[in-house]
């Protein structure tokens, strides 16, 4: 006897869906929590790159940046 409980159901490491042990192989993944799965376990990294893009824009080459494209665009056809 294992010292440690079998469970019965496991997190797929994909979806991170609870997954029955016994239905297992035959899992799969929902497209949508895949995505949602995926999002979560970047959220630090995203966090990371709007705080890099924000620190950015508020430097002097990023309003220069900034200024330069509002110059750049044409103009709006009404």
């Amino acid at each position: 006897m294992s010292a440690f409980a079998n469970p019965s159901h496991m997190p797929c490491p994909d979806c991170g869906a609870s997954v029955s042990s016994a239905e297992q192989s035959g899992h799969v993944c929902d497209p949508e929590r895949r995505a949602d799965f995926l999002m979560f376990q970047l959220r630090e990294e995203i966090a990371g790159f709007e705080r890099g893009v924000r620190e950015y824009l508020t430097s002097p080459h990023g309003r220069f940046a900034q200024w330069l494209a509002e110059r750049r665009r044409p103009p709006l056809l009404d």
